[in-house]
């Protein structure tokens, strides 16, 4: 098993940090505006940040990066279908998770040619 990329941690953290922030602020407002589709409209982003944050310490050398990048792309997908309202707060997260995606992956290529050697 692939050890899991400090980089891409910390940048799951932080996109998770930035969901519970906006989550907080925005709830109260949410709910009175749509109900009980406030759940699925912080829900969803909030469970692909865990999951990521999941996949990053379990997964394997190629599996992690690449399930963290689908649930990057599914949380893009949701920042823009909701873009018009709230989704542009979902932005920056959504684009925190396809960046930790890339250094996962960087991090768990192990001893390529093109890597230098200490």
């Amino acid at each position: 098993m692939a050890v899991p990329s400090p980089g891409a941690r910390w940048l799951l953290v932080l996109a998770l940090v930035l969901l519970l922030g906006g989550t907080g602020w925005y709830a109260r407002a949410a709910w009175a505006d749509s109900g009980w589709f406030a759940l699925a409209l912080f829900g969803l982003p909030l469970l692909c940040t865990a999951g990521a944050l999941w996949a990053q310490r379990a997964g394997g050398a190629t599996t992690a990066p690449l399930l963290i990048a689908l649930l990057g792309v599914v949380a893009l997908g949701w920042s823009l279908i909701t873009g018009l309202g709230i989704g542009l707060l979902f932005l920056v997260p959504a684009l925190l998770l396809l960046v930790a995606a890339m250094v996962s992956w960087v991090d768990r290529r192990g001893d390529s040619p093109g890597r230098l050697r200490t």
